[in-house]
């Protein structure tokens, strides 16, 4: 899985929501709780080349802070970047 995985997916047409499903739940051992998607796409969005809001600080649902580049890349969001979100 990984990466192409996830990109045939959004090459596809599926929803942000239903594609960041299956990138939390397949892509991760141990899979990541769905309560992460609006922290993700909140992320996504900051980290959008129109946005470059890397540093902007995204409130997780396990009650930690991280700044929208860094729950991108521990996430491998990369793939949902420079897309429509």
């Amino acid at each position: 899985m990984g990466r192409q995985y996830i990109d045939g997916f959004l090459e596809q047409g599926v929803s942000i929501d239903e594609a960041l499903k299956i990138q939390l739940q397949c892509n991760h051992y141990p899979p990541v709780h769905l309560d992460f998607i609006p922290a993700c796409k909140e992320a996504i969005e900051a980290c959008q080349p129109w946005n470059e809001e890397y540093d902007r600080v995204i409130k997780l649902p396990n009650g930690k802070e991280l700044s929208a580049s860094a729950v991108v890349e521990g996430l491998h969001l990369d793939s949902f970047l420079e897309m429509d979100s």
